[in-house]
């Protein structure tokens, strides 16, 4: 029977993915460089708004809440969303840095990353260094397939029709 010896893993893989980042294309086509975010440590250190609460409150008792208050509700939880996702994607993002004002030539605004784009970032920060591998390599994939134009035909005419 073979022994398969274990090997501890270095300190310096420990460290790679948040130093480094990974390299992810978005579905979009756009090509970014993320780090890891410890959400965790964040909504303990009180950085982020609190999304749950409200959500919670709607679950117990939106049946009997007027409609007044639970669209106010709403709409104050969407904005704490979108404030967090913000807030995430400029936290995240190694290449392109996100700025609040006068981008250089590496830098962006917010407002330069579309929201498909920031939701997807979003929900790719909160998946470990594996995950995000994996979806590159998938998405690598399907990129594989796109065309880039090169190939396409050009429009003929054709015997016989004439417009």
């Amino acid at each position: 029977m073979t022994k398969y010896k274990l090997k501890v893993t270095s300190a310096a893989e420990w460290r790679r993915f948040r130093e480094e980042g990974e390299i992810v294309p978005l579905s979009s086509g756009r090509v970014v460089r993320l780090r890891p975010v410890a959400l965790d440590k964040l909504i303990l250190s009180g950085e982020l708004p609190d999304i749950l609460t409200p959500i919670a409150a709607h679950t117990l008792w939106g049946n009997q809440a007027d409609n007044d208050k639970v669209l106010t509700e709403q709409v104050d939880m969407a904005k704490s969303y979108f404030e967090l996702v913000n807030r995430i994607v400029a936290m995240v993002l190694m290449e392109p840095v996100v700025v609040t004002a006068d981008p250089q030539d590496d830098q962006v605004l917010i407002d330069d990353i579309s929201l498909q784009e920031r939701v997807e970032i979003f929900t790719l920060a909160q998946q470990p260094a594996e995950g995000l591998r994996a979806f590159r390599e998938q998405q690598e994939k399907r990129l594989e397939l796109v065309s880039d134009g090169q190939d396409d035909l050009q429009p003929t005419e054709q015997p016989g029709l004439h417009y």
